[in-house]
């Protein structure tokens, strides 16, 4: 396992490196003081002078956590060169905090919103905020708190922001409940652009948060990205999406127009509800399952094309794998499975996967190269994930004998591990 995660790693590595790299001679690293903090800055500054263009745009570009990729960059020199100007900010570098999701929770939006300012100041351009994941909760933060310090809408020179599959959860509950999101989605009122990846994980719970921010007031423009795990995920290397990414410097200026045209608020919503950031959940060991215990049926083909139809769960331990080639702990908890099947082997007992929106050739030449010893069933749209309430990957159901989902696992375990094996024993007793 462990020289199978240092392959992945080391292709990884490849793939970003095999990345076109642009070379920008309207570059430059700059450091900008925001409250008494130097704040480090990727400036790309329009190729084509942006009064030939008459066009007085400015993004600024806010990392999601694990710093500015290849692909941001590349894009970046294709909008510069259609007179746009961009500042990249990856916040937990610039403020010494560790690259994570955690510290995107936990940032306050207050030196982004001091960042808006001196923008505007240093260029006199209309600001349009762009980011990703859990980018996106800095993000909503810093704009609103750029609200309260510039209520007057004649001045709203901040035009809005686009976001790019947003991770908007406080935490990432336990297996089975609906998502928690922070409370700056629901006091959020600045025009968005959402832009969803039709296969990322959290496609299916979109909607969700679709509905959280139109109650707080913002008026939402949503576009679902198909076939696209991630415009920005370099893993992704599939023609659908390496089409987008040719496709979405004009769809990012033209976003910008939409935003332009659409009514500011006259104020900044209000701040309803202040809970404390939660620490995320992920399970390292089996765990009580507390949402609904009745399993959703199954009517998938596998990946030879046989079907598969499950509507009763009863006589018998059953673990329901979710998971995706793309995703590394997933891929690390193979060998544990394929070693508790062959330990339950005797017993009744049955493991099934269920693959995450991938096509069925990518997952077929995965199988040549890794071996998977269970079924595995196709989820091409994702549909069956949100049936279960899947949120992360990967995600692991443990129903009982008497049809009752008993444990849930929203990470990566050893399966075969004596004190998960005694546990899925134990229920047969």
């Amino acid at each position: 396992m462990i020289k199978f995660s240092l392959l992945i790693i080391l292709a990884m590595v490849l793939i970003s490196f095999a990345m076109p790299s642009v070379v920008l001679a309207n570059y430059e690293e700059i450091e900008v003081q925001v409250k008494n903090h130097d704040l480090s800055i990727k400036r790309i500054k329009p190729k084509t002078p942006a009064t030939k263009l008459n066009n007085k745009d400015l993004i600024i570009w806010v990392a999601p956590g694990y710093g500015t990729n290849q692909r941001a960059m590349d894009m970046s020199a294709k909008l510069s060169e259609m007179g746009l100007e961009i500042w990249h900010i990856d916040l937990a570098e610039s403020l010494f905090l560790p690259k994570s999701t955690s510290t995107m929770r936990k940032l306050d939006g207050q030196y982004l919103a001091g960042l808006i300012e001196y923008v505007h100041k240093k260029t006199n351009k209309r600001i349009t905020l762009l980011t990703r994941s859990y980018g996106a909760i800095p993000v909503l933060r810093a704009a609103r708190q750029w609200q309260l310090k510039n209520p007057e809408t004649r001045n709203f020179y901040l035009n809005g922001a686009i976001l790019y599959s947003p991770e908007l959860y406080s935490k990432v509950p336990a297996l089975g409940l609906e998502p928690e999101f922070v409370d700056i989605v629901g006091a959020t009122n600045i025009p968005l652009m959402i832009f969803q990846g039709g296969k990322r994980g959290n496609r299916w719970q979109v909607e969700k948060l679709l509905a959280r921010l139109q109650a707080g007031g913002a008026d939402v423009y949503f576009r679902i990205l198909k076939g696209v795990t991630g415009v920005f995920y370099s893993g992704d290397r599939k023609a659908t999406t390496l089409e987008q990414i040719k496709l979405m410097p004009k769809k990012i200026k033209a976003t910008i127009k939409l935003l332009a045209k659409t009514k500011k608020p006259q104020q900044a919503a209000p701040l309803k509800i202040k809970t404390k950031v939660q620490a995320s959940s992920l399970d390292i060991k089996l765990k009580a399952y507390k949402a609904n215990p009745k399993p959703p049926s199954l009517d998938l083909l596998d990946v030879f094309g046989k079907r598969y139809i499950k509507n009763n769960y009863k006589n018998k331990v059953t673990v329901v794998n979710f998971w995706a080639t793309w995703c590394p702990p997933c891929v690390q908890e193979i060998p544990s499975l394929n070693n508790l099947r062959q330990i339950m082997a005797k017993e009744k007992f049955e493991l099934i996967s269920v693959n995450y929106a991938e096509d069925k050739a990518a997952i077929l030449n995965f199988m040549k190269k890794v071996n998977v010893d269970f079924p595995v069933l196709l989820d091409p749209s994702g549909k069956e994930a949100s049936k279960w309430n899947v949120l992360v990957f990967p995600s692991t159901f443990v129903i009982a004998p008497d049809g009752k989902i008993k444990y849930g696992v929203n990470a990566a375990i050893h399966w075969d591990d004596p004190e998960v094996v005694h546990a899925l024993k134990a229920l047969l007793k």
